[in-house]
């Protein structure tokens, strides 16, 4: 069965992230009023697994591979068969 997964992996506590800094001063000179931007990545992702609990465990370790466990956290967002997706 077929699995669509939503992971976010971005910047732990703590971690200069000069990129939201960037993003949040244009907002600002937009005239929005936001503080403490944080700039991460979203993974959309489908995955071929025989069960759930199959597909949320090869979504784990994608996330682990593809973050950098010093700097950054992961979290799997969503995970759904795909049909329910479309």
């Amino acid at each position: 069965m077929k699995y669509h997964a939503t992971i976010l992996i971005e910047l732990k506590d703590g971690i200069l992230d000069p990129q939201g800094r960037a993003v949040e001063g244009v907002l600002t000179g937009l005239g929005y009023r936001v503080e403490n931007v944080r700039v991460g990545r979203v993974l959309e992702l489908e995955l071929e697994a025989a069960s759930e609990p199959e597909a949320r465990e090869s979504a784990l370790a994608i996330a682990r591979a593809l973050a950098n466990p010093v700097m950054e956290v992961y979290a799997l967002e969503a995970l759904r068969p795909l049909q329910e997706v479309l």
